[in-house]
């Protein structure tokens, strides 16, 4: 039988054996570091090739010397332990045993510890060693086994400590709602919380954006005297700044008696997700002349997001990645990862890839994100090859599902369909298929092609279907013309419990929109009021859309009248809806109000109107917006699809002459949806000379089924027998075969 000493020694021979393999790799990498670094060189050609080789040596031979030193203690820990089994342990031994795995994150030796306390039933008798073991499996991150240890604790738990713990673990872990629950829980059992909890109650409620929750915490720590401290008001502003409360958040920051690194960097990471590089620039040079603050790692990391969206973030981060360079920050995979990402959205790949290639020590992070940066920039190839490169580096670690995700939506959207089959071969080859976000996004793939048998199919191999998963195939069948499908997908999926979001009931309405299906928008739009997503833009403009197709013109416009924030989409959309209604006047209307309210109009807002004077015979009135639109009033510079629009107006109001000229003048080729307008016209208007031109025009471009149908009626119109029959002939020869219409209404 072993004993606990032998376990004891069994362990330590374990820690010398990798105490000793840790020695021999730093020694190696002194000798490299020694070969690499010469006098001067890290200050005088810090921004060479060289350096950056230099430096990341450094940086991993720091790494090592850390892990050295972490075995070293977890060494004397094991050795501290071995002599406790040859003395008969008493109680504060344990406990100052657990102190030292709670210090060290060491999981393995405080689970022998805790065995050992169960055995002597000491933690049925001591609540300080609960105490304690509820701090060492929170610090491990074992939530359910720290919550089981401060379950254990004898009533009255009046001691703050293991709250504290439970609620900083529960927030630490993606488990807010856990946090806040114990929180008020703590509340209701009389135990007065301390600055240490405030902190972690606050960080949950930022996780699940609860404000009002956070702002009686908030009540909470004024009213225990906490409101000027530290950490309590850093934990504000960040949750402030999360919920995005920006107001409040620099009010709590401002009025801080005191403030430090951490605070100032909360700041800045939360104006950097709501305001524009300015602002963050403007705080990142406040730290110091306020405070006289250095910036660290830290800092800089948190303004990306704003760096991100900027204009000029080329420029800028160029500006930073230099900055970085002589702080000593650039080696840091973090970082790295970030100005990387930087380079990639800026459309200079170059810089990125040179920035991936001087990171010797890259993580999963790091591959994933030059391959997105590929993708980004619509070079799949080098993607592709990349993705090879990371499958041949010898790390399996590297090579994670959201990589075989990015591929695999690279091949769809670059339409390598078989490429895309190669990669689901390997996901299901490595067992990366079992991942949800692979199987999610193997649905997307094989959807946007089309494959909506494979899609199912690979839907249905998922045992637990996510939200994701619903909204891949509910928008598959939308864009592949099967839009009931999509809706007796959304009733399945809220039979099977899980919750629509703003995608699955924008997916959803879209399929109302190509059915006409005015029952289910009704109930859609029920569940948007119920459920508070009425007030989304983006779902506004979808629900006008619905009723102004369903013909509900006066349902679209109320929607349109009661919207909180308005965008050009929702401009278009409501003039849209007027012009299919033949409602023009109404359409230019809205343009005016549109500009007033200060909304710039767009390209599609210029086919929206041209689209209504069409279908309201007005004329001139198209002629003014078309001109304005060629003048460049507008900074909006005409398409082809607006010459179309221009066209066809003329051509409907029988300025069949004035049609043709401005086709031949526009500079664009024709293309056959024009000529069609123009055909269809000169049918309409029985105007056989310039039909026929149109025609030969047509028939010179490569036919469709459309077309050719349409020439066979324009000759049959106007008798001329011999020449429809050549035309119709000729349809047949080519395979084209004319699909026939239908059409229904919902009641």
């Amino acid at each position: 039988m072993i004993t606990p000493v032998q376990e004891e020694e069994a362990l330590i021979a374990a820690y010398r054996k990798e105490i000793e393999d840790t020695m021999e790799i730093v020694r190696e990498e002194m000798k490299l570091l020694a070969e690499v670094d010469q006098p001067g060189s890290m200050i005088e050609n810090y921004v060479t090739e060289q350096s950056f080789v230099l430096s990341q040596k450094a940086a991993g031979l720091v790494s090592l010397q850390a892990r050295l030193a972490r075995f070293q203690h977890r060494l004397k820990e094991q050795e501290i332990l071995s002599r406790t089994w040859q003395v008969n342990p008493t109680p504060p031994m344990f406990l100052s045993l657990l102190d030292s795995c709670i210090g060290s994150q060491n999981l393995i030796l405080g689970q022998i510890i805790h065995q050992h306390l169960l055995k002597r039933a000491l933690t049925l008798t001591s609540p300080s060693v609960l105490v304690k073991l509820t701090r060492l499996y929170a610090s491990c991150n074992e939530v359910k086994l720290a919550r089981h240890a401060f379950d254990e604790i004898p009533h009255p738990r009046t001691n703050p400590i293991p709250w504290d713990v439970m609620i900083r673990a529960y927030a630490s872990n993606d488990h807010p709602e856990k946090a806040l629950d114990l929180y008020y829980k703590m509340l209701s059992t009389g135990v007065m919380p301390t600055k240490y909890t405030y902190p972690f109650a606050l960080k949950a409620c930022a996780g699940l954006r609860a404000i009002e929750d956070g702002k009686l915490i908030h009540t909470h720590a004024k009213g225990s005297g906490f409101s000027a401290d530290l950490y309590v008001c850093t934990a504000l502003v960040d949750f402030y700044a999360k919920c995005g409360e920006l107001d409040m958040a620099t009010h709590v920051f401002d009025e801080m008696p005191e403030r430090d690194v951490v605070a100032w960097n909360v700041v800045i990471s939360g104006v950097s997700l709501y305001c524009g590089l300015a602002d963050v620039i403007a705080l990142f040079k406040d730290m110091r002349r306020r405070d006289g603050l250095s910036p660290n790692l830290s800092t800089i990391v948190g303004m990306f997001p704003a760096l991100g969206r900027s204009s000029c973030a080329l420029k800028e981060g160029k500006s930073l990645h230099g900055y970085c360079i002589r702080m000593g920050f650039s080696d840091d995979v973090v970082f790295k990862t970030g100005i990387l990402d930087v380079y990639s959205k800026s459309k200079c790949i170059v810089y990125a890839r040179r920035v991936f290639d001087s990171n010797c020590l890259k993580n999963e992070v790091t591959w994933s994100a030059m391959i997105g940066g590929y993708i980004e920039n619509e070079m799949m190839m080098e993607a592709g090859g990349l993705f090879l490169q990371m499958l041949d580096h010898g790390d399996v670690a590297v090579v994670t599902p959201v990589a075989v995700g990015l591929i695999l939506m690279g091949c769809a959207r670059f339409g390598d369909v078989n490429g895309g089959r190669c990669v689901h071969c390997y996901a299901v080859k490595a067992g990366f298929i079992s991942d949800l976000t692979v199987g999610n996004t193997v649905i997307s793939f094989y959807a946007k092609y089309g494959s909506l048998c494979d899609a199912y199919r690979k839907f249905s191999e998922i045992d637990l279907k996510d939200i994701v998963s619903y909204n891949s195939l509910i928008s598959g069948c939308v864009e592949n013309c099967r839009a009931e499908e999509s809706l007796c997908l959304f009733r399945d999926m809220k039979c099977s419990g899980v919750g629509p979001d703003i995608t699955t009931l924008l997916g959803v309405l879209t399929a109302c929109s190509h059915l006409a299906a005015l029952r289910h928008g009704f109930s859609c739009h029920g569940y948007c009021v119920v459920h508070g997503y009425a007030v989304n833009t983006t779902i506004c403009n979808a629900l006008m859309d619905m009723y102004t197709k369903c013909g509900k013109l006066d349902v679209a416009k109320r929607v349109f009248d009661t919207m909180h924030k308005r965008d050009t989409v929702s401009w278009n959309t409501m003039m849209f809806g007027f012009g299919n209604h033949g409602l023009g006047k109404e359409a230019l209307s809205l343009f005016d109000s549109m500009r007033n309210a200060g909304v710039s109009p767009d390209d599609v807002t210029f086919l929206a109107l041209l689209s209504a004077c069409g279908h309201s015979g007005l004329v001139d009135e198209g002629r003014q917006v078309f001109s304005s639109l060629s003048r460049g009033d507008f900074n909006v510079t005409p398409r082809i699809d607006h010459y179309n629009c221009m066209a066809d107006l003329l051509a409907r109001a029988g300025y069949l002459d004035e049609a043709y000229d401005h086709v031949n003048k526009m500079p664009f080729k024709p293309d056959v949806n024009v000529l069609g307008t123009l055909l269809s016209a000169c049918l309409t208007y029985k105007s056989v000379e310039l039909g026929d031109k149109v025609s030969k025009k047509m028939q010179s471009l490569g036919g469709t089924t459309g077309s050719f149908v349409l020439v066979s009626n324009t000759y049959s119109a106007v008798e001329r027998w011999e020449d429809a029959e050549i035309i119709r002939t000729t349809q047949k020869k080519t395979g084209l075969h004319k699909i026939p219409g239908y059409s229904w209404v919902d009641v």
